[in-house]
């Protein structure tokens, strides 16, 4: 019996997202692990001098993977010499942006004061035009939602640049660490794109402004949205290394960081996978609704345990992932914790706007953000790196109605009240199976022992409670969990 469309595009959804949870997965257990070595090696000024050039180093997977590329993925039909012309627009779209970087590296490390970033960041400029190189073929991958050997890919990089990263630290690198580690994980990303996924398609010496420029519109309106949005989860770093000390911002940058690397293993996935889905059902409202209903109830249900998590068993977590001289960092992490939850809420409105062509909305929508969260990341920032936690978590936490009303609702037909359900629910729940935890990780005093202890106990309570009361969340992951063989397949 042959499928249906319907179960096609389900099984084809189901496939997607299990490999690059997968591929993720895999990503954030070698970061995991950077950060439980490097935190033993670097100083907290190292990482405040990271925290800056990190946070320029985001732009070149950001940007490249977005812009005329994302208009690659929203168009049905592409010729092969617009896919040149495409290919060959962003290498020279990312040599620029690698010169933008090189050329503002003098006038950063001046504002900063601080010598070290001008090396820094000129060697980081490199990865702009390195991951260019292997952009399209990425997106690709995605438009067609092979996902599997994107997951093989991106496994090997991570594990190329945190083994970069543990080998320079140890050699003394310092903040060149973070550099090496990028460049590694860039060339060998690029590098395996070319190996495998260039098998059906190579670009030609072929380049026409006249093919590219139905891409430019949307493209343009992409990229400018993506970089706004970077600004948005760039800014409280950048602004706050600006009013402290690199020590300072070092103890700041290290809980933040953590909190997005979290982030990265739910919403990256959805996000990845939600864009070129609704692409491809962009003219079916009810399926639009049913995707963005099911994505929301998958990342709140899997991001609330974590972020409550965390933010009860701070101590303990910092104690035992970072090392002696971070102990103090706990109600750090915990209130960015309530940034990070809220956050990955917010973060599938870019797969839903992007994924029905709207792009300019998604720009004027990341201006808008800008708006509202700029003047409380320089008041927080002016008194400190808790004041800045706190009022990032309350501007954060203000734009949810806000987000509900302009995109959930008009966009995908989302009601109020069900997004209050797909917000709230999982967050009720996990206060319920952690508070048990609390009581019993008391009675021991060693922190490894209290994280044990409340993995144990809530996890088992948690999938109970969602059993149920959220059946719907629970079948999805048992489905993405079993690989079943297509009817009627063979054995390989």
């Amino acid at each position: 019996m042959s499928q249906t469309p319907q179960s096609s595009i389900k099984d084809k959804a189901f496939s997607a997202v299990r490999w690059t949870t997968a591929g993720m997965a895999a990503g954030v257990v070698m970061k995991l692990m950077q950060v439980f070595i490097l935190t033993r090696i670097l100083t907290p000024s190292d990482y405040g001098v990271m925290a800056i050039v990190a946070a320029v180093l985001t732009f070149p997977w950001v940007i490249n993977d977005t812009g005329m590329n994302s208009a690659y993925i929203h168009r049905r039909n592409v010729s092969d010499n617009e896919r040149s012309s495409l290919f060959w627009g962003n290498v020279l779209f990312a040599v620029l942006l690698g010169g933008v970087v090189l050329a503002i590296a003098p006038l950063i490390a001046w504002i900063y004061g601080d010598a070290r970033l001008f090396p820094l960041l000129a060697l980081s400029s490199l990865t702009f035009l390195i991951v260019g190189l292997g952009s399209q073929y990425r997106l690709n991958a995605e438009k067609q939602l092979r996902f599997k050997p994107m997951a093989f890919i991106e496994i090997a990089a991570a594990i190329a640049g945190t083994a970069t990263a543990v080998f320079t630290a140890m050699a003394g690198a310092g903040p060149y660490t973070l550099v090496f580690a990028s460049l590694a994980r860039s060339v060998v990303n690029t590098a395996l794109c070319w190996a495998y996924l260039s098998t059906d398609w190579k670009p030609a010496w072929h380049l026409s402004w006249l093919e590219l420029r139905p891409y430019l519109r949307f493209g343009v309106a992409a990229v400018s949205s993506a970089i706004i949005d970077n600004i948005n989860r760039s800014l409280d770093v950048v602004v706050l290394g600006k009013f402290v000390p690199a020590v300072s911002l070092g103890l700041y940058s290290v809980p933040r960081n953590f909190v997005e690397i979290v982030q990265q293993l739910v919403n990256n996935i959805i996000s990845r996978v939600g864009f070129p889905l609704i692409s491809s059902v962009q003219h079916d409202r009810n399926k639009v609704n049913t995707i963005m209903a099911s994505a929301l109830n998958i990342v709140g249900a899997l991001n609330a345990p974590l972020y409550v998590g965390m933010a009860l068993f701070a101590d303990p977590l910092v104690r035992v992932l970072f090392g002696a001289q971070w102990h103090g960092v706990g109600h750090l992490l915990a209130l960015l914790c309530v940034v990070g939850y809220v956050r990955s809420m917010l973060a599938p409105t870019r797969g839903l706007l992007l994924g029905l062509g709207l792009a300019r909305l998604e720009l004027w929508w990341n201006l808008g953000i800008l708006v509202i969260t700029l003047p409380a990341i320089v008041f927080g920032a002016m008194h400190g790196p808790e004041w800045l936690a706190i009022s990032l978590a309350a501007a954060c936490t203000l734009l949810l109605l806000p987000t509900w009303y302009g995109v959930y609702r008009l966009q995908a037909g989302i009601s109020l009240a069900q997004y209050a359900v797909l917000v709230l629910r999982p967050l009720a729940l996990s206060v319920l199976c952690m508070l048990p935890a609390v009581f019993l990780a008391r009675e021991v005093s060693q922190p490894l022992a209290q994280l044990a202890i409340a993995a144990l106990t809530a996890a088992p309570l948690y999938l109970l409670l969602n059993v149920l009361l959220n059946r719907l969340f629970v079948d999805s992951v048992v489905r993405l969990l079993l690989v079943r063989r297509a009817p009627g397949g063979s054995r390989p």
